[in-house]
């Protein structure tokens, strides 16, 4: 069993409809219902826990653009979610919450029906599975020069909580002390603390290219807020083999994690480039 899986549900709308465009509500609700049917202690400690939260929810994607606040829903235009977990015990869960092709899913007043569902990277490139001795190995461990840099893509709206503020920015402390925070949070390989010090000393912004979201929730949810998507290059200023690496290291465990908050509510999804 994978310590860290990312798992990708393709769906067809049943018929053509208007839905939210913030479906992420409704299927963090269905994930931990079904969680709930084979570990009901698990699904409350996962909706009412403090803390980083070992797994993440995607909203609905492939609907098309959002025009005030919905979307379209084709049957001919199939769309997508993705949850992913960050503990063995929440991956076991996942697997056996997963729905099997055929099956209805219903989030919200919408209604879809399952076509395929994979855990597999080959079958999509938003899943997967690792363990964290194999980010270990794969990011810190490697031969050659160290990195200078490394680049992400967030792929959904991303925003961080800091000093009692929303902050619509990717700094670069912000962005590798919540993902070394998560690290520390759920692995059994924990990182030294002191790689928050080099992120905000010795990384630096590079190029970019970002968009501004104003991101709204389903009512009985927390309002809205503004967050980016887009690329951006951080760059490493001072070329320590080891910092180097775990930060890179931190950005491939971007993938599984997510950045940033609300990552629960279909925020933060990101992917390292190579």
């Amino acid at each position: 069993m994978s310590t860290l899986l990312a798992t990708v549900i393709t769906l067809t709308p049943v018929e053509p409809a208007q839905a939210s465009a913030s479906l992420a509500p409704a299927a963090h609700a269905w994930l931990l219902g079904r969680i709930a049917a084979s570990d009901a202690a698990l699904a409350a400690d996962l909706h009412d826990g403090d803390g980083p939260r070992p797994f993440t929810v995607s909203n609905l994607w492939g609907a098309g653009p959002a025009r005030e606040g919905r979307v379209t829903l084709d049957p001919q235009r199939p769309c997508w979610l993705r949850f992913t977990a960050l503990t063995a015990r929440v991956s076991a869960a996942l697997e056996r919450a997963l729905p099997a092709p055929g099956d209805r899913l219903r989030l919200a007043d919408a209604a879809f029906t399952v076509q395929e569902t994979t855990t597999e990277t080959e079958r999509h490139p938003w899943a997967g599975r690792a363990d964290y001795a194999d980010l270990m190995q794969r990011y810190t461990l490697t031969p050659g020069p160290p990195p200078r840099g490394v680049t992400l893509r967030f792929a959904s709206p991303t925003a961080f909580r800091s000093q009692g503020r929303d902050v619509p920015l990717p700094l670069p402390t912000l962005v590798f002390d919540g993902l070394l925070r998560k690290w520390n949070a759920f692995s059994p390989l924990a990182l030294p603390e002191e790689a928050k010090r080099y992120a905000e000393a010795c990384i630096a912004l590079s190029r970019f290219r970002l968009r501004s979201h104003w991101v709204s929730f389903e009512a009985g949810d927390k309002g809205a807020q503004v967050g980016f998507t887009g690329e951006v290059r951080f760059r490493f200023l001072v070329g320590d083999g080891y910092w180097t690496r775990v930060m890179t290291l931190l950005a491939g465990y971007a993938f599984w994690a997510g950045t940033g908050y609300r990552t629960t509510a279909g925020m933060g999804q990101t992917q390292a480039v190579v």
